[in-house]
């Protein structure tokens, strides 16, 4: 049998250790198991109960878990429901691109994903397969850099200038021999993105592989998300890619109607 983290040598525990520890207790909560007591958690997570018993004081002053007041059992709290709504509301893209990406694979033979923006990088919300046996492979929680990805330059292109700035203030990572590196070249390229309405780029980011990228907006006009085609550069031509360009534009336009924007 193991021994508790608590009979163990008494040494402190790091800020990161507590954060961890914290959100095992928040994971702990399901569906089927809406209330754990403190004995329960503690089994569970191999801590001393005084350990779980100070975390969930702690959370529950922050209002993520919530006590029964008959049985002394704890839940997870409202405050919670804020957190989710902030992540929510940029997900619902995801719900309502979702049933147009079949078409757009139907069209384009190339695998469709829908990104948005998180902090400096690029995660992939929802994708459909291309049916090619050679394609890209683009998972959902993907990360991928703004700055030499179609997704990514969307939204560097359409950001406000100060952000913008921001992001691109770091060096830029080489990944390919292809990799635009120096700021003002790349901030070229975000104008052509701005002027056209959409961004494509070339083995960048992966060696032998494009992207096309259109800008998806709100009710503010703001891009929340791009629907980016993604494929291996030798099918994704300046012809092939035109021959497709209206429909990825089209249907960019339609989910960003759905999503409150008024062109």
């Amino acid at each position: 049998m193991r021994p508790r983290e608590d009979e163990k040598p008494v040494r402190a525990t790091s800020p990161v250790q507590s954060i961890q520890r914290a959100v095992a207790i928040l994971r702990s909560f399901t569906e089927t198991e809406p209330e754990l007591s403190v004995g329960e958690l503690s089994r569970r997570l191999n801590l001393h109960k005084s350990t779980v018993s100070r975390i969930l004081a702690t959370l529950q002053q922050e209002g993520l878990v919530g006590q029964n007041p008959v049985t002394g059992r704890y839940r997870l709290g409202l405050g919670l429901v804020s957190l989710a709504g902030v992540a929510l509301g940029r997900l619902d893209v995801r719900g309502i691109a979702q049933p147009h990406l079949p078409h757009l694979v139907e069209i384009t033979e190339e695998t469709i994903n829908v990104t948005v923006l998180d902090g400096s990088e690029c995660v992939n919300v929802e994708r459909a397969a291309s049916p090619k046996p050679i394609h890209y492979v683009g998972w959902i929680g993907r990360r991928t850099p703004v700055h030499c990805t179609a997704g990514g330059r969307v939204f560097l292109a359409f950001m406000p200038e100060q952000k913008r700035r921001a992001l691109l203030a770091a060096p830029l990572r080489r990944y390919t021999s292809c990799t635009i590196t120096d700021p003002e070249q790349l901030l070229c390229t975000l104008q052509q993105v701005r002027e056209q309405g959409y961004a494509v780029v070339h083995g960048e980011f992966e060696e032998g592989f494009s992207d096309v990228a259109a800008p998806v907006l709100n009710h503010r006009r703001e891009v929340v998300a791009a629907l980016v085609v993604s494929g291996p550069s030798f099918r994704l031509t300046p012809e092939r890619i035109a021959s497709f360009l209206p429909d990825l534009l089209e249907t960019a336009r339609v989910i960003s109607t759905k999503l409150g924007w008024r062109g």
